[in-house]
């Protein structure tokens, strides 16, 4: 079985074998060069796949039309009407939470 101290030495031996072949054939500086972006890009690139992995999933919508919630942001009076809602808070404009006005329909089982 593989122990992760003799993969590092083998990578590392193959590193060193890639490096004197390429340094003899174009030259060692072209050579260290091209080694330290294939690893930088290399590194980049897995980086990058997982966290798109660890993207959060999408949000539970829930239905609340029929509660006839209305909000209004007291600094600017933007009026809005929320027909589906992700969380339970209120939304917020002119970077402050806006102020719930219910008109009819049937209030809600749990706040919103």
């Amino acid at each position: 079985m593989w122990k992760p101290s003799h993969l590092r030495t083998t990578a590392a031996i193959l590193l060193a074998a890639m490096l004197l072949f390429l340094g003899f054939t174009y030259g060692f500086v072209r050579a260290v060069l091209g080694a330290g972006m294939f690893i930088g890009i290399l590194l980049f690139g897995w980086s990058y796949w997982r966290n798109i992995g660890l993207a959060p999933p999408e949000p539970e919508l829930a239905d609340v039309s029929e509660y006839g919630l209305k909000y209004v942001c007291t600094m600017c009076g933007l009026e809005l009407k929320v027909e589906v809602a992700a969380r339970d808070r209120a939304p917020r404009h002119c970077m402050e939470e806006m102020e719930l006005i219910r008109t009819g329909g049937r209030p809600p089982l749990r706040p919103i």
